[in-house]
């Protein structure tokens, strides 16, 4: 393509500077620049060359190898006629003295540099070489008294949020993504709407400025969709476009076909005139053409354009079916040749995952295949869907068995991948595997908040038979994404047809074997766990009663703790939300306790993060941040995108009603966790691309539309992560209504609470029982909570005492010492011989304290006693403490 000669460039004040400094060196001939294709070797070359005039005045010649038969004869020839005239007229500098004229010469292959160091050195002038030289050839120059230095890709965006708009405008790929679209399109903007594609095709090009002025090309005059539905691999040109390899890679490299241009074997005059790069690029084919390439590495290169975003050296080798003992030699001769490339990204493995990548060059017409090439395999594609199939199982089950972090990297880097096998899978008709690959990858969705969106493509295989395994799991999976998705509707229909299919089919046939039975067990627990979490906004009691159903389900099966845990954990959220903050504690400590022995990081943080909710909701801000402190330093081992997961999953829960309200917090979560990174913040700068933040932000804004999105963001970003959990805690707690009467009691009984002489020490942990004859305070306005759902006629009236004393009337010493010993299950005889007072002295005080708190018995008191003070300080031998009061109500 056309390279204009007065294009900026970006990001190489470093290089320019360190590389004229080279120059300058009287020990040194000169310098050669080597790299891949399209990486911008001769565009430095030139601006070095152009700093390198106007600091010394000195004469700066162009040469192009490709337009001489024998060019390094040539370039002697220049050499020694530069040396043959008059010193004055050679040097720069005033008076002719200066420094030594420097050469340009592009496209210099190693071996047509034999005699130029020779005749460089006695002619006493500087040369720039370019070439994409073999490792080997390098490291010849560089014996050869030349300065060999390789040029890398330019800095790429890891993340992008609306709050960094123009910071991400001023990375060096971005700035040259944009100059060149604009170029084309004038009236491009990098704005909200279009920050997170802008961002992410810098990094999916990896920084490579060929690539991005092409990217650039293609977006400004096919637009910008195509482009991205290229790089997502659902770019089809059609019957009559270029014949590609298939995936992202394939889609992006038929665009670059025919954007970019295969070089024709001989450029004509016209193509020479308008592409100065089309004669390097034909000379270079004829430099590395097939007929260097063994059998082994033109199947490398033939497979390497089915994965997308690069690849691990496992993936590859085992893809392309290349013995082990054969791999090494041939990988190291495609490295050499920058016909692959190698890069410290991370990439999954089997067994876990390895910072090495290696990506194809983003030059299309790199050699691959000729007449007597040995392509790969026809069923290349099978084998790339199936392999990425395995590591999502077992990525999926690294997770779930504890190791977290291997698991999830290897899901991230292989994202994209994994996309495309399901694709493949999908497209052959194999549901059974595509079903199992979308249900190995919940687990990292989960794990990451990550958009649960893959489960759409499900749709598009054939319909099963009714009452079949395939179809239960397919709507099972399917009702999870509605639910993700604020679609709980949708879920429970599809959750009704997925338990008459069940029933259909245990009714038809009974299956003997214990796998299968267990297989049942566990199906049946996650459609009742999945019913529990779309009906919990609108029916709390049956999601209530099939969260806990679920829970017993999974404790039936021993084997799958992490499930069992997170069903725990949303039972437990339930729980809170719904008025019983002591069960609630009990299920989150429980979930605490089993997913710590497991070396469970993910659900051990998501339990803490609810506790911290559950203590800021009784006014324990200590206790709260203890907890927020130990989840987060736990979480951020496995990373930004796990810290942000468990955020989600507490504060963007589908338990709660309103999707506007959840999409608003999960909104100021993302502004607080990308305000929270970088030096000394709560969380780490991402080490590679990953786009947490980014892509959640684009899902979110549809949502709440672009005035109430920003509004959020900016909120967040002004907001510290552990006020948000406290302000999460402070508006649910508002729908917490009176819990239900203590198991075993009747709540008609009527006694006088006073002269109560129970010595049962369940009382300090028992529910407050309403009596008939008490009044109730005024139900509160729950129209107004965002979260509030709908009336409902069976709920119970608020609880009465837990808003602590009334203003300016606390308790006394001494009614704070009885409420302790009430709260330890004491009675009324014995509070009096710990307290040496007569018994009914102590009637006198519950009484009046009952009068301050506005309760109707001695298990109120002991309600409001820990919903203000500290447990630990309430054992029977450490006096009797004095309660912290509670904020007024309302």
């Amino acid at each position: 393509m056309t390279d204009p000669p007065d294009r900026e460039i970006f990001g190489r004040d470093r290089e320019i500077s360190e590389l004229l400094a080279l120059l300058t060196d009287t020990a040194t001939l000169g310098v050669v620049l080597s790299g891949g294709p399209g990486i911008g070797k001769t565009r430095l070359a030139r601006a070095v060359a152009s700093a390198y005039a106007s600091a010394s005045g000195a004469e700066t010649i162009g040469f192009d190898g490709s337009a001489y038969e024998n060019p390094g004869a040539e370039l002697i020839r220049l050499v020694a006629r530069l040396h043959e005239r008059p010193r004055a007229a050679r040097d720069g500098g005033p008076g002719g003295v200066g420094a030594p004229p420097l050469i340009l010469a592009e496209g210099l292959a190693a071996a047509d540099r034999g005699g130029v160091p020779g005749a460089a050195a006695h002619a006493g002038v500087r040369l720039i070489v370019t070439a994409r030289e073999p490792l080997a050839a390098a490291a010849a120059a560089s014996s050869a008294g030349f300065a060999v230095r390789t040029v890398g890709p330019l800095p790429v965006p890891f993340d992008c949020s609306a709050l960094d708009l123009d910071s991400m405008c001023r990375i060096p790929s971005v700035r040259l993504y944009v100059a060149s679209l604009r170029a084309l399109n004038p009236a491009f903007r990098v704005q909200h709407d279009n920050q997170e594609a802008v961002a992410r095709t810098c990094a999916e090009l990896r920084g490579i400025p060929g690539a991005l002025v092409l990217a650039a090309r293609i977006a400004a005059l096919e637009g910008p969709e195509v482009l991205w539905a290229a790089l997502d691999g659902r770019f089809d040109p059609g019957p009559e476009g270029l014949a590609g390899a298939g995936g992202d890679s394939g889609s992006l490299a038929r665009l670059l076909d025919a954007y970019g241009g295969p070089a024709p074997a001989t450029p004509s005059p016209r193509a020479a005139a308008t592409d100065p790069d089309a004669s390097v690029r034909a000379r270079r084919h004829a430099e590395l053409g097939d007929a260097e390439l063994g059998d082994v590495e033109r199947r490398l290169l033939v497979c390497s354009r089915l994965f997308s975003g690069g690849a691990g050296p496992e993936a590859l080798r085992r893809i392309a079916g290349v013995p082990l003992n054969a791999f090494p030699a041939a990988l190291e001769t495609l490295l050499g040749r920058h016909l692959l490339s190698v890069s410290a990204l991370p990439s999954g493995r089997l067994d876990g995952f390895t910072r090495t990548r290696l990506h194809i060059p983003f030059e299309p017409s790199v050699p691959t295949a000729g007449p007597d090439s040995a392509p790969a395999h026809d069923n290349s594609p099978l084998s790339h869907a199936r392999y990425y199939a395995e590591l999502a199982h077992t990525a999926a089950r690294r997770i779930a068995e504890g190791d977290q972090y291997a698991g999830i990297t290897a899901f991230r880097s292989e994202e994209r991948n994994i996309r495309c096998a399901l694709d493949t899978l999908i497209g052959i008709g194999a549901a059974d595997e595509a079903i199992a690959l979308v249900d190995h990858a919940r687990t990292y969705w989960y794990a990451s908040g990550a958009p649960f969106t893959w489960a759409e493509r499900l749709t598009a295989l054939p319909e099963a038979p009714a009452d079949t395994p395939r179809r239960t799991r397919l709507n099972l999976l399917l009702a999870e994404a509605a639910i993700r998705a604020g679609e709980p509707e949708a879920a429970l229909a599809l959750l009704g047809q997925a338990d008459a299919d069940r029933a259909d089919a245990v009714g038809r046939e009974e299956r003997g074997d214990e796998a299968g039975a267990a297989e049942e067990a566990l199906q049946a627990a996650r459609l009742l766990h999945l019913r529990g979490i779309a009906e919990a906004p609108h029916r709390p009691r049956e999601a209530l009663a099939a969260l806990h159903a679920a829970v017993a389900g999974h404790r039936s099966h021993i084997g799958d703790g992490h499930a069992l845990h997170r069903v725990m954990l949303d039972a437990s959220l339930a729980e809170f939300l719904h008025g019983s903050p002591a069960k609630a504690t009990a299920l989150a400590v429980e979930a605490l306790s089993g997913a710590t022995r497991r070396r469970d990081t993910l659900v051990s943080g998501t339990a803490l993060l609810q506790l911290s909710v559950f203590a800021a909701a009784r006014g324990r801000e200590a206790e709260a941040d203890g907890y927020f402190d130990r989840a987060v330093a736990g979480l951020r081992t496995l990373g930004a995108a796990a810290v942000l997961g468990a955020l989600l999953s507490v504060l963007g829960t589908p338990l709660l009603p309103r999707t506007a309200a959840r999409a608003a917090d999960v909104v100021r979560c993302l502004g607080s966790c990308h305000a929270a990174r970088g030096a000394g913040g709560l969380l780490d700068e991402p080490g590679y691309p990953d786009f947490t933040v980014g892509r959640l932000e684009g899902r979110m804004r549809r949502q709440l539309g672009e005035r109430g999105f920003l509004a959020a963001l900016s909120d967040g970003a002004g907001t510290p992560l552990s006020d948000l959990v406290k302000d999460f805690a402070a508006r649910c707690g508002r729908l917490q209504p009176e819990p239900d009467p203590a198991p075993g009691r009747n709540p008609n009984l009527t006694r006088d609470p006073l002269m109560s002489s129970t010595s049962d020490r369940s009382v300090a942990t028992a529910r407050p029982e309403p009596r008939a004859s008490a009044k109730p305070r005024p139900r509160p306005d729950r129209t107004a909570h965002p979260y509030a759902g709908p009336p409902d006629a069976d709920r119970p009236p608020p609880a009465l005492g837990c808003g602590g004393p009334l203003p300016g009337d606390p308790l006394t010493p001494r009614q704070s010492q009885v409420s302790a010993l009430i709260t330890l299950g004491l009675s009324n005889k014995q509070i009096a011989r710990r307290l040496q007072i007569s018994e009914w002295t102590v009637v006198n005080h519950i009484r009046e304290t009952m009068r301050k708190l506005g309760c109707s018995s001695r298990v109120e008191i002991a309600n409001w006693v820990h919903h203000t003070t500290d447990a630990s300080a309430l054992s029977p031998s450490a006096p009797a403490p004095t309660p912290v009061p509670a904020p007024a109500p309302g």
